[in-house]
């Protein structure tokens, strides 16, 4: 499923694209591994912290523009 996802490069426009599809956005302290986003079983937002603590942001651009 990650193949459908594109990599967002900053936390802050990673939370803009949420607000634009209506997605609360998580706290990025209490994300110890993996946030995942679903909506009607499709994945639409993903992050994951990487094995050196890194943040990688991903989201379905699918969903941005049918908004």
């Amino acid at each position: 499923m990650t193949k459908m996802l594109t990599e967002i490069g900053s936390h802050s426009l990673f939370q803009e694209y949420l607000n634009m599809i209506g997605i609360p956005g998580p706290v990025l302290a209490r994300i110890e591994q993996l946030w995942e986003h679903r909506r009607q079983e499709q994945l639409v937002a993903r992050i994951l912290i990487d094995p050196q603590g890194k943040a990688r942001y991903y989201i379905d651009a699918r969903a941005i523009s049918v908004n």
